[in-house]
């Protein structure tokens, strides 16, 4: 029975493989974000460094935010989630359309950035579920795998 005992001390190849994905893509969003957050003197974010150049402004709001949205799906992020990017994309946009307004928004609330950081905290949220279940494994318990795996690729809406 030791052969099932150190079998059931792993997690399945499908969720390690989620977890790298996931610290991959934390990697790739906290790049992105120090480039939001405090490009130019470590204070003003690059939309708002661009904000100048209005056409480049709308470009860079709209190619960040497709960047993020495929980040979402990555991680397979809910809908609402993915919706708010979009929401906020939009109001960013239309903001910038109005001179002078989308410069001073874009130096206060950094929309790319704040994006970011939900995606974070949705990884951060993952990564400490299936850190839970490998304790769980690790103290010999039995935990429900397929729980784990509803909450992490089917965002909890199994059919049971």
């Amino acid at each position: 029975m030791d052969i099932n005992k150190s079998y059931q001390q792993s997690l399945p190849l499908k969720i390690e493989v989620h977890e790298e994905n996931l610290l991959q893509v934390r990697n790739e969003i906290q790049k992105f974000i120090k480039l939001s957050e405090g490009l130019v003197f470590g204070k003003l974010g690059l939309d708002a460094a661009i904000g100048l150049i209005p056409i480049v402004d709308g470009l860079y709001t709209g190619i960040a935010s497709i960047w993020l949205l495929l980040q979402s799906y990555r991680i397979r992020t809910d809908i609402p989630e993915k919706l708010l990017i979009i929401i906020f994309t939009i109001a960013d946009i239309i903001v910038g359309l109005v001179p002078g307004a989308g410069d001073i928004v874009d130096a206060f609330f950094r929309v790319h950035a704040w994006n970011g950081s939900r995606l974070i905290t949705h990884i951060d949220k993952q990564i400490s579920l299936i850190n839970r279940v490998r304790e769980q494994l690790n103290q010999g318990l039995n935990p429900d795998i397929n729980a784990l795996e509803d909450i992490l690729f089917r965002n909890g809406k199994i059919k049971r």
